[in-house]
This record gives C-alpha cells, sequence and structure tokens, in this order.
C-alpha cells in the first residue's frame, strides 16, 4: 500500500474500495457511520454511485487516500457496473440478514466482481 506522503503530486486514491450488494440491504448507512461516524434515518437510496474519500492515518503516521465508492444495488444500474470495478483494490460484499434473497444474490454479484476484478480480496459483510 502506498503512503500518500509521497503520492501528494496526484488526486489519485491510494487504495479504492467498492461496496456491492442489492438494494436496500445498508451499504450506505454502513459506510456513513464508519467514514462520517454518522447516521441518518433518513436517507435516500443510492442513486447509481455515491463517492466518499478518507485519509486514513495508520499506526505509524502514515496517510492512506481512501475512496469508497457506494454503489446502487438496483438493477437499473447494472450497465454502470463495469466501470465501477475499474482499478478496485478491494471490495465489500453486504446483504441483509432478514432477507434471504440478498444472500442468495451474493452469488450472481460475486461473479460479476470476478469478471472485473479477478483476484482482489473481498469482504463479506452480513448487516441489519
Amino acid at each position: 500500500m502506498m503512503s500518500s506522503k509521497s503520492n501528494e503530486s496526484t488526486d489519485d486514491p491510494d487504495i479504492k474500495i467498492i461496496v456491492i450488494g442489492d438494494a436496500a440491504v445498508g451499504k450506505s448507512k454502513m459506510i456513513e457511520r464508519f467514514l462520517e461516524d454518522d447516521f441518518n434515518n433518513f436517507r435516500l437510496s443510492t442513486h447509481a454511485l455515491t463517492l466518499y474519500r478518507k485519509d486514513v492515518v495508520l499506526g505509524d503516521g502514515d496517510v492512506v487516500k481512501t475512496d469508497v465508492w457506494d454503489t446502487g444495488g438496483q438493477e437499473k444500474f447494472n450497465s454502470l457496473h463495469a466501470s465501477y470495478y475499474f482499478q478496485a483494490n478491494v471490495a465489500i460484499m453486504v446483504f441483509d440478514i432478514t432477507r434471504k434473497t440478498t444472500y442468495d444474490n451474493l452469488k450472481t454479484w460475486y461473479e460479476e466482481l470476478r469478471q472485473h476484478c479477478e483476484e482482489i480480496p473481498v469482504i463479506l459483510v452480513a448487516n441489519k
């Protein structure tokens, strides 16, 4: 992982995380809570994509410029997915434990991810 200290001349992130899963599994709420230390009950569904940038300070003091891509899970955004995966370093797949279909759909999300990113690490999150 590259420190932003050596990457100050560019606005490119050091790491890109893509968060994927069905609509309404809580991807945005999870990201909001983690990155902004905030929680808003009345947030609208993500429309296509929301991009977050956070400078993460590591234990040794290095700063890692991190982009988190919050993707809209609705089918109408499926044609945009290929561009979301471009240069991703990590994927977080999220499902809703109260809706089995969101778990069942992880297979499709994983297959799509692997079509575009054959070897990046994947984290699975059970939400709600």
